[in-house]
């Protein structure tokens, strides 16, 4: 008996085998899975993965098992975060009472995302995750304390994992997302959420996994009237890391600031691919990410502002810069416009380039060495990113961070 998917890769194979063996899965899973057939990995010849080839990333992928491995403390822990973990895609909640005006708990996974239903690797998560975090924010609720979900994988094989959220109506939240662990497997994680009127939602996010391990996170998020949303994230990469974000605004006068950086050496490789739609009037976004690879590590940014007809006033502005240290370290980027508005601000820009000789030459006339010469210069350019942070707290947590990639990739 012929299977769903015609000729399939070793791994491809795999995945189907798993989703069939499912005895619980529904109606909307199988036309996931379906048109996961049908679209199969992305590979370099589809527009938008041609520098993140995923199906060639996944080839020595093994179906084996997740292990179980020791939990450090986060690095985020002096935040005092309430703290989610997606253990190997497995949800564990915190041991605590529910605070007064949030709502959370493990639910069943999202049927589908209408505008992502031609996404290859949105529809397979829709297909095989079992469960998803689902987690809300109550009216008017400022809820200070950081919220923390650590994407903790290990071993080889695959797992998914979905998280839904709503941030209600004047709500305020703040959320921390780590994506940890030394696997070799690949992980997916599609995170669904709405931002309503007049609600404010920070992002901080922080990949940091092993060289062999293959990670795809997916945030749609639908944005309403008045609303602010921010989003930073920081990787390192892996052996193909990908981290999309689908930022659409639905309600006049909202606003958002998107930005990323990535830091890679040997032979890792970091994705920040976004999709920004305005559908309304008069909404803001400033989007800037930053790019340091050395030895054959591979930066790559997608970015795309799309304006439709009714969304006039729009001010939108996308800067992308890039650092090579080395030879045969690679930057690719691809910022876009499609506009069809008249009365619009939109802008974008990509520079790649190393780094500059005579403030090199100015650090070492006042007695730096050249490695802590390199190190500030480079930490002066992610800072860019760091410095978005609007807490003081988190901003020297990132900061750290970035310490410890310079001093280890000296």
């Amino acid at each position: 008996m012929a299977g769903l998917i015609a000729n399939p890769s070793p791994f491809e194979a795999a995945l189907e085998a798993d989703f069939t063996a499912r005895s619980a899965k529904n109606e909307a899973q199988a036309a996931a899975f379906d048109r996961f057939a049908k679209l199969r990995l992305p590979n370099r010849r589809v527009e938008g993965w041609k520098w993140s080839d995923m199906n060639a990333a996944l080839r020595s992928v093994e179906p084996g098992e997740r292990v179980e491995a020791e939990i450090k403390p986060s690095a985020f822990a002096a935040l005092d975060p309430l703290e989610f973990r997606i253990i190997n895609g497995r949800i564990e909640l915190p041991d605590e009472p529910i605070s007064e005006g949030l709502r959370y708990g493990v639910v069943n996974p999202v049927a589908t995302i209408s505008e992502l239903e031609n996404h290859p690797m949105a529809s397979l998560n829709v297909a095989l995750a079992r469960k998803a975090l689902g987690f809300e924010v109550s009216d008017d609720i400022a809820f200070e304390r950081p919220v923390l979900i650590r994407h903790i994988n290990n071993g080889a094989g695959f797992s998914f994992a979905q998280t839904m959220m709503r941030i209600s109506p004047g709500a305020r939240l703040r959320l921390i997302e780590t994506y940890e662990g030394e696997g070799a497997g690949f992980y997916s994680h599609l995170f669904h959420m709405v931002v309503r009127d007049g609600a404010e939602f920070r992002r901080a996010v922080w990949q940091d996994t092993g060289e062999k391990s293959v990670v795809n996170s997916i945030l749609a998020a639908k944005i309403d009237e008045k609303a602010d949303f921010q989003s930073t994230g920081l990787s390192t990469g892996s052996r193909l890391s990908r981290h999309e974000c689908h930022a659409h605004f639905w309600g006049a006068g909202s606003s958002a600031s998107i930005n990323s950086a990535a830091l890679v050496s040997g032979e890792r490789h970091s994705d920040f691919t976004t999709d920004t739609q305005f559908r309304a009037e008069g909404c803001d976004v400033v989007q800037l990410h930053k790019g340091v690879a050395k030895d054959r590590g591979r930066n790559v940014f997608q970015g795309k502002f799309h304006v439709f007809r009714d969304a006039q006033k729009t001010d939108a502005k996308m800067a992308a810069n890039a650092l090579l240290l080395s030879d045969g370290a690679e930057a690719n980027h691809k910022p876009e416009l499609e506009i069809y508005a008249d009365d619009v601000e939109c802008a974008h820009g990509s520079t790649v380039g190393a780094l500059d000789e005579d403030a090199l030459f100015y650090l070492r006339q006042r007695g730096l060495d050249e490695a802590a010469a390199r190190a500030l210069l480079i930490e002066a350019f992610v800072g860019e990113v760091v410095e978005k942070f609007e807490d003081e707290a988190l901003r020297d947590i990132f900061a750290s961070l970035l310490k410890t990639w310079l001093e280890n990739n000296e």
